[in-house]
């Protein structure tokens, strides 16, 4: 999620600004395939096999845009197992289509 982690430089470029391009790509140039991005919150090795929060991203609703990430949303956290599970559900859910989700289990 946007907000998961901090904004940091790679030798590619600014880490938030990358992963905007990389939904931006998804969404401009593979116009022909369905999909969903799913925006995963922070991994810890927390308690497996909860059930998910899905929060749908509003366009100009991040603080790529000057929004201020609230408490709550910086103490979201995941566990990897079932963010591969969302991922799979996700895939197979039609309603879910042309979204973008933040995805988390707990928030700590």
């Amino acid at each position: 999620a946007e907000d998961a982690l901090a904004d940091f430089v790679t030798p590619l470029g600014d880490f938030r600004a990358l992963k905007r391009e990389g939904e931006a790509m998804l969404r401009e140039e593979f116009r022909e395939l369905s999909h969903c991005v799913l925006q995963m919150y922070r991994y810890e090795e927390n308690e497996e096999g909860l059930d998910g929060q899905f929060e749908e991203v509003v366009a100009g609703d991040d603080i790529a845009r000057g929004g201020v990430p609230t408490v709550e949303k910086m103490r979201r956290k995941i566990n990897r197992r079932d963010a591969a599970r969302f991922c799979a559900d996700t895939i197979t859910d039609s309603e879910q289509r042309g979204k973008t989700l933040e995805v988390w289990t707990v928030t700590k």
